[in-house]
């Protein structure tokens, strides 16, 4: 078996690339699904953005939406926000990844998509599919560390039952 993985017909990616951008992206699902928001942030780099998009204003190339961070402090900014100063009903989410496609490697980025549902489950056990769509990052890789750039999720629905109070 191959340790080299091709993506598409130009961009070939060895095991080690492929393994840190997948622990990255699980990373990140995992620090907000357990709970764990404080990491979440240690998943960007310090001048990272993060972006919620819907799919009619990404395809419009909106450049924000429902929420909009251009730098790793405000992310921490927006958990010290949720911890201390949002108030919403307790629920958790749980993310379901698909496999990542990298598309792109430039400037010593990766470009990669990855297709996502997000349930959300309520303090009373009622769950509901809350968020599907697609992730679309630039990934910088340091010392075998993968770490977002850049974050833009991009939700297929236009509308949202509740105020995103979590990240996706």
């Amino acid at each position: 078996m191959s340790n080299v993985i091709s993506s598409n017909a130009d961009l070939q990616l060895d095991q080690n690339t492929k393994d840190a951008i997948s622990r990255l992206l699980v990373c990140a699902a995992h620090s907000i699904d357990n709970n764990l928001l404080e990491n979440w942030p240690q998943c960007f780099m310090d001048n990272a953005t993060y972006k919620v998009l819907t799919r009619a204003d990404f395809d419009l190339g909106r450049k924000v939406g429902v929420w909009f961070c251009d730098s790793k402090a405000m992310l921490v900014d927006r958990v010290n926000s949720i911890r201390s100063v949002n108030v919403f009903e307790p629920h958790v989410y749980r993310h379901i990844l698909g496999t990542s496609e990298v598309t792109q490697y430039k400037d010593k980025k990766y470009s990669a998509q990855t297709n996502y549902v997000v349930i959300r489950t309520m303090y009373d056990g009622d769950m509901a599919i809350f968020s599907a769509g697609r992730y679309v990052d630039e990934i910088m890789i340091e010392n075998g560390t993968a770490l977002f750039q850049s974050r833009t999720v991009v939700t297929d629905s236009v509308r949202y039952d509740t105020m995103v109070a979590l990240p996706l």
